[in-house]
């Protein structure tokens, strides 16, 4: 190939757009672009793109290149090739000097070549099928849906008239062989949904059947392209949201995929298996997610059962939630039965892998005493410590160790800091334990304070929407009178964090803005944050009015069985006061059976069991 035509292919290109397909980048100065390298796995971006120079380097595992190196090492392909690719991008048509070409290359190809070949078959029942389970036509069309038709050779014989060989279409496997040495078309008489990579080349296909036949889905072997664990179904169309909003919604099923996006949720993907893979991970992590959904699961074991079986470095990397799914039913049943608002209210909740780890080291120590909290901080330091300038995972454990350990921000931030760790003695956690003014209740009402200054142009829209969910039973909480502080002063945040500036609370409220203005860099959804806290703000008004009614209930039974030690006591009396005291005991029993499920509204009270 002329060296001209190289250059010129080379002066079409920018650098940038092509590395940005497959790594999420940000502004690193003049010129200068960086993301996480796609060659290693990293936490912190070491990858840097120069965009001006047309040059890539990794300061972490010393790749570096130009945009021709680039195809090559991400795409997997020799030169001839990368030319080849980038020319067609850039309209420049590319002949080798030797006949020649990979394996690889072939795949997507043949692939390719039955792509078209499906689609031109969906007409007719298959069409049929996927309208009636209420997919659009346009939604068809955008995910390149189509139909394997009922028979034994149809897309071999198809593939052999356009000159490619049966031996192709078996490395593809599009086709099988029995074992007589007789080959067949793989997928007959069904929905075919193609699986690409995040570039947008087929590399398999899923077959979907039409009635109840076994196996429902059919997918593509394992092949030099296709490796499940490897791929995401829908990142190619979902990356652009994904990148935007720093958010996944990661599900189970193909048309939970298709159905999500088609009701508006574009960030959607599906992981093509039960859970979410190391290397599927790595893939989110280099499109820029910060925050994953899983919405698997429609009840609260299901929810565990995922948290549980999840790589530890998805849950390191990623604030992870498990999404219960409403009514019972798949993301794509839900949405498409009309129940869009309550799968997106869904969203917004959910069980945090974050808070889910907190619990299971919680239920192992008695944190109640001072031994069972030294264990327990112990064992969350690795979680505690960030691994980048602001790293979402630790702040949300580091919230929830301050919450319901009881331990100060600032000194709980030293130990952690420390670079040599002595383990926790009982005099060190002492020092490190936060004083008896604050409740529990208050540093979340606190904290959603601190949430309501973070963006004052809606400080009066909030505060409405905050009065109508406050609990009745809080008329003496600090929400009500920050209600009324940002009224007296006009919605000022200023006045307004005057106003605190010398009180107790001011402190946590500084702490908490500080830490959340650090965050807001990192898109946080200020709405989702408010709507967790006073969701727990909510149970605990529960939990403190169910504790004094059994503290009431504690008292009579006290005060009954003094009635019952009179030896001059009526009959009649005696009796009313034996089955009074019966039923308080039976009531006691059902609450503290109630407390004892309640998870987990009360970390700082559990108990080893």
């Amino acid at each position: 190939m002329p060296d001209d035509a190289k250059e010129r292919i080379r002066e079409r290109l920018d650098l940038a757009e092509v590395v940005g397909e497959v790594v999420a980048l940000q502004s690193a100065g003049r010129g200068r672009l960086k993301g996480l390298c796609p060659f290693h796995s990293e936490k912190t971006p070491s990858f840097h793109v120069l965009q001006d120079r047309g040059f890539y380097y990794c300061f972490g595992c010393q790749a570096k290149g130009d945009v021709f190196d680039f195809v090559m090492r991400t795409q997997n392909v020799d030169f001839y090739e990368a030319l080849q690719l980038l020319g067609r991008r850039v309209g420049i048509e590319v002949t080798p000097s030797t006949p020649q070409g990979t394996k690889k290359r072939d795949l997507y190809e043949i692939n390719k070549l039955a792509l078209a070949f499906f689609k031109a078959h969906l007409p007719g029942p298959a069409r049929d099928y996927l309208l009636g389970r209420k997919l659009t036509p346009e939604s068809l069309e955008a995910f390149d849906l189509g139909y394997a038709p009922d028979s034994w050779d149809a897309l071999l014989k198809h593939a052999l008239n356009k000159g490619f060989s049966d031996d192709d279409l078996l490395r593809a496997g599009l086709i099988a062989e029995s074992d007589s040495g007789r080959r067949y078309d793989r997928f007959r008489h069904r929905v075919m949904f193609p699986i690409k990579d995040a570039l947008g080349r087929v590399v398999g296909f899923s077959g979907r059947v039409l009635d109840d036949a076994l196996p429902k889905y059919l997918n593509t072997p394992e092949t030099e392209v296709f490796k499940k664990a490897e791929l995401l179904y829908g990142l190619d169309v979902a990356k652009g949201a994904i990148r935007e909003a720093g958010e996944c919604i990661v599900v189970e099923g193909y048309m939970d995929v298709i159905a999500l996006h088609q009701c508006g949720f574009k960030n959607a993907v599906a992981a093509l298996g039960a859970t979410l893979t190391a290397e599927q991970a790595a893939q989110l992590a280099r499109q820029g997610v910060e925050r994953l959904l899983l919405a698997f699961d429609a009840d609260e074991a299901g929810q565990r059962a995922v948290l549980s079986g999840l790589e530890q470095s998805v849950g390191r990397n990623f604030l992870v939630r498990a999404v219960r799914v409403p009514f019972g039913k798949d993301p794509a049943d839900a949405v498409l039965a009309g129940h869009v608002g309550a799968f997106r209210e869904a969203l917004r909740g959910g069980l945090s892998e974050v808070a889910f780890r907190f619990e299971r080291v919680l239920a192992r120590f008695d944190v109640s005493t001072l031994e069972g909290k030294k264990g327990a901080l112990q064992e969350l330091l690795p979680a505690l410590t960030p691994r980048d300038v602001f790293d979402p995972v630790a702040s949300e454990m580091r919230r929830l160790v301050i919450d319901h350990l009881g331990i100060d921000g600032a000194r709980l931030d030293e130990w952690v800091r420390a670079r040599t760790r002595r383990k926790l003695d009982t005099t060190q956690l002492k020092g490190m334990q936060r004083g008896e003014g604050a409740s529990q209740r208050a540093i979340i009402e606190l904290e959603v304070i601190a949430l309501l200054l973070l963006e004052p142009h809606r400080l009066a829209e909030r505060l409405e929407v905050l009065e109508a969910a406050l609990p009745e039973a809080g008329e003496d909480a600090l929400l009500r009178e920050f209600c009324a502080v940002c009224r007296a002063c006009a919605f000022d945040d200023r006045a307004i964090l005057r106003h605190y500036q010398a009180r107790e609370e001011g402190r946590i409220v500084f702490e908490r803005l500080l830490t959340q203005e650090a965050q807001q860099e990192r898109r946080i959804d200020v709405d989702g944050h408010l709507h967790k806290s006073l969701s727990r703000l909510r149970e605990l008004y529960l939990s403190d009015e169910k504790e004094a009614q059994r503290k009431r209930l504690l008292e009579r039974m006290q005060e009954v069985s003094g009635y019952l030690t009179d030896p001059n006591l009526p009959t009649d009396q005696l009796q009313h006061y034996y089955a009074e005291l019966r039923e308080i005991n039976a009531m006691l029993a059902a609450r503290d059976a109630e407390r004892r499920l309640r998870v987990p509204t009360g970390y700082a009270n559990r108990k080893r069991r």
